[in-house]
């Protein structure tokens, strides 16, 4: 029997990384997230572009659409569609289900988000393009899948709330926050990272969540800043200034000991 393996590219979508990063597996997929502001009660949507890189032979892909959560350190899942509380994969229609894109060729697909009317906040979901197995080898098969996050924002609903659970300190690792996004819509949050000697001179700043990592609401990330460069021997004072889109900033310190 041949068995089958599913490869997943979802970290395209989900880190906003350049579509160059699919060429590998023969196809792209631009954009790598669907953004839509969509009023309760009505619809909206947008193209994407699926790219066949392959010279020699036309690829065939299925398209659906999963749940997504962030797991706190940093890596993803993906349930059945309308099994989170911030789904909007339910209200998701994509047109085509189905592509057969010729060798350098593109299609077009339309991602469109119809949000019930008592839709409030933020709703996620992701689009999978997938291609059929290619069997190699013993007989196993290999699927090969690109993800585009859709973030689907009911207008005047937003609620920004989150908070700063934990601010860690070692010299070889950097700083490490954990903040929990008590909101109603996905953030990614932003800041500095600012470390001070025992004079109160400044002495390092870094930015924070360079990547710009997303918290679903509801549900905690930790996020690590690397020091680059070591700190000598010393006493210090480290300050998080975290911009998480709300009026104000979240502001953490903590003493930090190099040995």
């Amino acid at each position: 029997m041949r068995r089958r393996v599913r490869a997943a590219l979802a970290a395209l979508a989900l880190a906003a990384l350049p579509a160059t990063e699919a060429l590998a597996f023969g196809f792209n997929v631009e954009p790598a997230r669907v953004e839509v502001s969509v009023p309760a009660g009505a619809r909206r949507g947008q193209t994407l572009r699926v790219r066949n890189r392959k010279s020699e032979a036309p690829i065939h892909l299925k398209v659906y659409v999963s749940d997504v959560i962030y797991l706190a350190d940093g890596t993803h899942e993906f349930p059945p569609a309308g099994s989170t509380e911030w789904s909007c994969a339910k209200w998701i229609q994509v047109v085509p289900s189905e592509l057969e894109i010729p060798p350098e060729a593109a299609r077009d697909v339309r991602v469109s988000v119809a949000a019930p009317p008592d839709a409030a906040g933020g709703h996620y979901a992701i689009v999978f393009f997938e291609t059929g197995p290619s069997f190699e080898g013993e007989g196993i098969g290999v699927n090969f899948r690109v993800g585009a996050l859709v973030e689907a924002v009911v207008p005047k609903t937003e609620r920004y709330e989150a908070r700063l659970l934990k601010l860690a300190f070692d010299p070889a690792t950097g700083i490490q926050a954990e903040v929990f996004n008590d909101g109603n819509l996905l953030i990614r949050p932003k800041g500095k990272i600012k470390v001070y000697d025992i004079g109160g001179r400044k002495v390092r700043e870094l930015e924070f969540n360079a990547s710009r990592l997303g918290i679903l609401p509801k549900a905690l990330r930790a996020i690590s800043t690397k020091l680059v460069e070591p700190l000598s021997r010393g006493t210090y004072r480290v300050k998080a200034e975290i911009d998480y889109g709300a009026r104000t900033l979240i502001i953490g310190e903590l003493p930090a000991e190099v040995r």
